[in-house]
């Protein structure tokens, strides 16, 4: 058995020169097994073994018997012996998960937790070749792809630095059997994930190891507790060596999805933009890769119903169309599919200001400096005035803000003067509303700002985003599109000036 650990380990350059390997060690057969075979390992190896134990608080005092006896265990061999504990059925019922889910899940943030606070750069796990074989079994029923028949990885890795105490969004969990091709200073490793049961039975009475057997193992209600007594029984019958059969499955099913993954990763890189991609490319892509780009702009799993959800979405989606998505949603702006991000803080608009004389203030909410003050109308700089032709200006693409997209930005689209007296009362600077419609200098047609907004292809999410200027008679101005034709000042007119400028 530790021939066959070593030979795994050194194919997938498991163990490192140096350093620590913490363990993760319940006190079952399973995990002390394994804590046994690396410490003996570690002899020749050069690294050290450190032990984290993480009690559930499920069993009432079977979970204090183990963690007592892994504690005095590692005591007894000078073992460094880290211990985290959580209420796992509060955990599950704050964040509306099951059991089995919120543990790992707590148990996997502590593990995080202490590899980082001790510098361990691997985490190992006691995962066997009947666990991966269950696993498989398992995603099978649920309808799995080939990440998720491709089983149990043999190493995962993660960034140290991580914010492992918060929760993370759905969308930024890494979807399991999904590489990550950056440099890892945290793997998680699975050793024994080509050895049986049986063997790890027969590796124990041998060294007549200790260990303490989880009662919750021989009941069926768990998921995995069924497949282990009813299915896998019957499926060795069949095929006695199903172990090494799923195993030979699982190594092709994974060279398959890291091949289509690097092809989805190569779109990604090439087509978009952020948590954004061109709807009509993603929507002609062959399903095998779109769905892994989809999976990895969302950031975890999602099931074959949403992402075809999606890709419909992509194809016939109205241009301001919106799918909700589990902790998140994407939606469509045009010719590009947006997951995430701001949408709905967007479509909220931004809270209105009331420049006067003298002002120089922020806009809450946009990436926008407003000044304003009294001048001398001069028509030279503002010959242009009420341009609503589209111009290198009319973005409105990037993040929940109002940005432009070059440097040299046309100031008759920024930089708004008005004849003072004629005025009507208090002028605002705020969202667009109901009803509002400009008439542009120079033009003959009065237009409604959404069948504006329209015209120009900004997306619904960002329309409220567009300052407006206004006052008590309506419209004056729309940010990046010009000015209308009401108190246009002559030259030499008394005239107020608002110019927008971006903040850095």
């Amino acid at each position: 058995m530790l021939d066959k650990i070593i030979s795994f380990a050194d194919e997938l350059n498991m163990f490192p020169e140096s350093g620590q390997i913490l363990v993760c060690v319940s006190g079952g057969m399973d995990s002390m097994c394994l804590l046994e075979a690396l410490m003996d390992i570690s002899a020749e190896r050069g690294f050290c073994v450190g032990v984290a134990h993480f009690n559930h608080k499920l069993r009432g005092n079977e979970s204090a018997r183990d963690e007592r006896f892994v504690k005095e265990y590692c005591a007894a061999r000078d073992l460094p012996f880290y211990l985290g504990a959580g209420g796992v059925r509060e955990h599950a019922e704050k964040h509306r998960l099951g059991i089995e889910e919120a543990a790992r899940e707590m148990r996997y943030d502590f593990f995080y937790r202490a590899a980082e606070k001790t510098g361990a750069e691997r985490i190992a796990t006691a995962h066997t070749a009947d666990d991966n074989a269950e696993t498989m079994i398992i995603n099978l029923s649920r309808g799995a792809g080939a990440a998720g028949l491709s089983g149990i990885p043999p190493i995962r890795g993660m960034h140290r630095g991580a914010n492992w105490g918060d929760k993370p969004p759905p969308r930024k969990r890494l979807a399991p059997g999904y590489a990550d091709t950056a440099k890892h200073d945290i793997m998680i490793i699975r050793p024994m994930l080509l050895v049986s049961r049986d063997e790890v039975v027969s590796f124990i009475k041998e060294r007549g190891i200790m260990f303490y057997e989880d009662s919750t193992n021989s009941l069926d209600i768990f998921t995995r507790n069924k497949v282990r007594h009813v299915i896998m029984p019957v499926i060795r019958e069949i095929n006695p060596r199903f172990n090494e059969a799923v195993a030979s499955a699982a190594a092709l099913l994974r060279a398959d999805d890291e091949y289509l993954s690097k092809i989805a990763d190569g779109f990604i890189i090439e087509h978009c933009e952020g948590d954004t991609a061109p709807s009509c490319e993603l929507a002609e892509l062959p399903f095998a890769v779109s769905g892994r780009v989809i999976r990895k702009l969302y950031g975890g799993s999602l099931s074959y119903k949403h992402v075809r959800a999606v890709l419909h979405l992509c194809r016939f989606g109205r241009p301001s169309a919106e799918l909700s998505l589990p902790g998140t949603t994407v939606r469509k702006e045009y010719d590009r599919i947006v997951f995430g991000g701001c949408g709905k803080v967007a479509a909220e608009g931004f809270e209105p200001v009331h420049p006067k004389n003298g002002d120089c203030l922020p806009i809450p909410g946009l990436s926008l400096k407003l000044t304003c003050k009294s001048v001398i109308y001069d028509d030279i700089m503002h010959r242009a005035d009420g341009r609503d032709e589209p111009s290198h200006s009319d973005h409105f693409a990037h993040g929940c803000g109002v940005t432009a997209e070059h440097d040299i930005i046309n100031k008759s689209l920024t930089s708004f003067q008005f004849k003072y007296i004629d005025l009507c009362g208090k002028m605002t600077v705020r969202p667009r509303r109901e009803g509002d419609n400009i008439k542009f200098f120079g033009k003959n047609e009065t237009k409604t700002l959404k069948k504006l907004f329209i015209e120009r292809r900004i997306p619904a999410g960002k329309r409220a985003q567009i300052p407006v200027v206004a006052d008590d008679g309506g419209v004056l101005a729309v940010y990046g599109m010009g000015r209308g034709d009401r108190a246009v000042p002559k030259p030499g007119d008394l005239a107020l000036l608002l110019d927008f400028e971006e903040m850095q």
